[in-house]
């Protein structure tokens, strides 16, 4: 069985744009004695192993584990969906070149997924036109673009180009320890990890299906990050009061959205498999981050053997036309 490893994160040499233009937003990295430092807002949002930088450090995790291919994509805070466009533009092109080089230096073992100035959908339909050109197979977004939700008529060119490209849109939240942007009824780290993250994920997946971007894009492959969170946990809810409404199925609205395995209990990833497919369940880590999942598969056991052939890597390989 070849093995995938949907979600997984690396950071690539970055430009120095907090101190070129005295802004501590951007992000910052450095490695001191073998620990990187990635900071941004002037303070210190992870800190990293090599593995987080290091293709050689990855390939021997990877070998180790048994995993044939990683998918690399940026890590969170290097998604910023706030600058002006020109800089912008030219923090996700240095993003994505960087993140390219790291997969043509490593044939067969690496696929990329680049960034885009999603806050700016005009450019953002350019850049991924620009990270097709480079070879990435899609694009990281955070769960809004700056503050206009995913269902924003303004965002129609992006999901256009994404679908007529064949690439990948996989959905991650951006949320940086405590800071939940959306409410402060959450109260601490482990509580914005778990229920900020997840929620967040699942607001951005109603706006993709029950906001039409699905519907008005039918050849487009969304990829939800841990799970889909509370998403497809909520979806029978959801869809029990939808479809008295007529129209299309919601069934049928979530068709082409797919969902990692970073759940953690095989109980749970049976759960996801049952509601939507094993055909549409990726594996996948949070490798090199402390949110990890077992690398060697640990959540596949439950599943039977073809179940687990899907999941573990042949769903991968169809999503990103290896």
């Amino acid at each position: 069985m070849t093995r995938i490893d949907f979600h997984t994160h690396v950071v690539v040499d970055v430009p120095d744009f907090a101190a070129r233009y005295h802004d501590p937003r951007w992000p910052s990295f450095e490695v001191d004695r073998g620990v990187g430092r990635l900071s941004r807002d002037g303070r210190v949002v992870r800190r990293l192993a090599p593995s987080a930088w290091s293709a050689a450090s990855r390939v021997e995790d990877m070998d180790a584990a048994g995993i044939d291919v990683q998918v690399l994509s940026p890590i969170p805070p290097l998604v910023c969906d706030w600058p002006e466009p020109e800089l912008a533009v030219r923090w996700c092109e240095h993003i994505n070149e960087g993140i390219a080089s790291m997969v043509a230096g490593n044939p067969g073992r690496f696929v990329g997924l680049g960034t885009v100035p999603l806050h700016h959908p005009g450019l953002a339909a350019e850049s991924i036109g620009h990270a097709h050109s480079l070879g990435l197979a899609g694009v990281e977004i955070g769960t809004d673009a700056g503050g206009c939700e995913l269902d924003d008529p303004l965002l129609s060119d992006f999901f256009a180009a994404a679908s007529d490209l064949g690439m990948v849109v996989f959905v991650h939240p951006l949320i940086l320890g405590e800071a939940v942007a959306w409410t402060d009824r959450l109260a601490g780290a482990e509580v914005a990890f778990g229920l900020g993250m997840t929620t967040d994920t699942a607001i951005a997946a109603t706006r993709l299906v029950f906001g039409g971007v699905t519907s008005r894009h039918p050849d487009l492959r969304v990829c939800l990050s841990h799970g889909g969170g509370t998403f497809f946990w909520a979806f029978p809810r959801i869809a029990h009061m939808w479809d008295k409404r007529g129209g299309r199925p919601a069934a049928e609205l979530v068709r082409h959205v797919y969902v990692d395995s970073v759940v953690y209990q095989p109980e749970n990833l049976n759960y996801l498999c049952q509601r939507i497919g094993d055909d549409h369940v990726v594996f996948g880590t949070d490798y090199p981050l402390p949110a990890q999942d077992d690398l060697s598969g640990e959540t596949l056991s439950g599943l039977g053997a073809e179940a687990a052939r899907l999941v573990g890597g042949d769903t991968a390989a169809r999503l990103l036309r290896l």
